[in-house]
């Protein structure tokens, strides 16, 4: 049973705790909201109050192109790509940060007599007094580095996903394109799908020229002669064929 001084010790408590407001200055509340935010590695917060704003777009500016997404969900995919790595950035700066103090602690007192001696010992000191601090500095890191792989494996796989279909859909348009130049009638454009404009099919006719003649140089073995008759030939197979497909008609 609690005494009669704790009870009304425990009543004025509760009194003032109904009477605080919280930090009422810019500073204060500054403070406070980063009270929370500690190290800002499991937090929503992607810039810390304490980070350049302005760095961080340049960054993510500058990642994002290189991530090079096209659309919605690849995007999204390529902003956590952005942050976790941010954020592992950090996790860098706060090792280093950690080893840096020790110079203006306790542990930083060594008489080395040399500055890199004293640096090393220094460090060893640091990570021995607060090892726990920086397993769980590693944890962190983990466990982000997990998530940025599993974000850039699902971009990739997203990636590749749309790649396979757009090249699927322009072969279609490709050979499309052929068979109506064959028949003498007007490219079609699709119903549904992928949309390209004619000159984008006419680059991909021409690709697929070059890939053709260098299939019939290989088996030439590079022999000019062959390689002008084997031309010569399919050449002449694609009129005779255009040729009878327009007297069927």
């Amino acid at each position: 049973m609690s005494s009669p001084l704790n009870a009304v010790q425990m009543e004025a408590n509760r009194r003032n705790a109904q009477q605080s407001t919280g930090p009422r200055t810019e500073t204060g509340k500054k403070t406070s909201s980063l009270n929370a935010l500690r190290h800002g590695l499991t937090s929503r917060i992607v810039v810390l109050p304490t980070e350049d704003l302005a760095a961080y777009q340049a960054f993510s500016d500058e990642f994002l192109a290189g991530l090079a997404p096209e659309t919605f969900p690849e995007r999204q995919c390529a902003q956590t790509i952005i942050d976790t790595q941010w954020r592992l950035n950090r996790v860098r700066s706060l090792e280093e940060g950690m080893l840096a103090l020790g110079h203006y602690g306790p542990e930083g007192q060594i008489d080395a007599g040399h500055p890199e001696i004293h640096a090393a010992l220094t460090a060893a000191a640091v990570f021995r007094e607060h090892s726990q601090a920086f397993v769980n500095l590693s944890m962190h890191e983990q466990r982000l580095y997990r998530i940025l792989t599993a974000a850039s494996k699902s971009l990739e796989d997203m990636k590749a996903t749309r790649i396979a279909a757009r090249q699927a859909a322009l072969d279609t348009a490709r050979e499309q394109h052929n068979l109506n130049k064959m028949l003498g009638l007007p490219d079609q454009p699709p119903t549904a799908g992928f949309v390209f404009k004619p000159e984008e099919i006419e680059t991909e006719c021409r690709r697929h020229r070059r890939l053709l003649e260098a299939k019939i140089a290989q088996d030439c073995n590079y022999d000019r002669k062959k390689f002008r008759q084997h031309l010569a030939a399919c050449t002449a197979g694609d009129l005779v064929a255009g040729a009878l497909s327009t007297s069927a008609r």
